[in-house]
C-alpha cells in the first residue's frame, strides 16, 4: 500500500476502480483515498481466504474442527467475566448457529463502504448546492 509496485495488473485494477470514482466529483486526493480504501477491504478479506486455505492444509482440520479444539480455552477466557459483551456474543452465536464466511463478510464490507460513500457524494451535492 505504501510501496506499490509499478505493475500492469495492479494499474488495471486502479484504472477500474478511478473510473468509478472519476463521474462522482470527487477530489484528487478523495480519489486516491477512496481507492486505498476500497483496494485494503479488499486486500484485507482476500487474505483472510488465503490464511484459512493454508491452515486447512497445514492442519488438516476445517473451521469448524478447529473451533471446537479452541473452545476450552476460549470458555476459559470469556468465564473470567472480564469480557462480558464478548462472552454474551459468543453464547448466541453459538446457540443460534453461526458460520463466519468470509464472501459475505466481503458483501457486507463492500455495501457499507459504498453506501457510505453515496452518503458523503450527496450530503456534499447538497452542502454544495446550497451554496449557490
Amino acid at each position: 500500500m505504501t510501496r506499490p509496485l509499478p505493475l500492469p495488473n495492479l494499474a488495471v485494477h486502479a484504472e477500474w476502480n478511478l473510473s468509478a470514482l472519476d463521474c462522482l466529483g470527487l477530489s484528487a486526493t478523495e480519489m486516491c483515498d477512496l481507492h486505498a480504501l476500497l483496494f485494503s477491504h479488499i486486500q484485507g478479506v482476500a487474505i483472510h481466504l488465503e490464511r484459512e486455505q493454508h491452515a486447512l492444509g497445514a492442519s488438516g482440520m476445517s473451521e469448524d474442527e478447529w473451533m471446537d479444539k479452541q473452545a476450552p480455552a476460549l470458555g476459559t477466557i470469556t468465564g473470567t467475566g472480564r469480557y462480558p459483551t464478548f462472552a454474551r456474543m459468543l453464547t448466541t452465536l453459538t446457540e443460534q448457529g453461526y458460520d463466519l464466511l468470509l464472501d459475505d463478510l466481503f458483501e457486507l464490507g463492500q455495501r457499507l463502504l459504498l453506501d457510505g460513500l453515496a452518503l458523503r457524494i450527496s450530503r456534499t451535492a447538497r452542502d454544495h448546492d446550497a451554496r449557490r
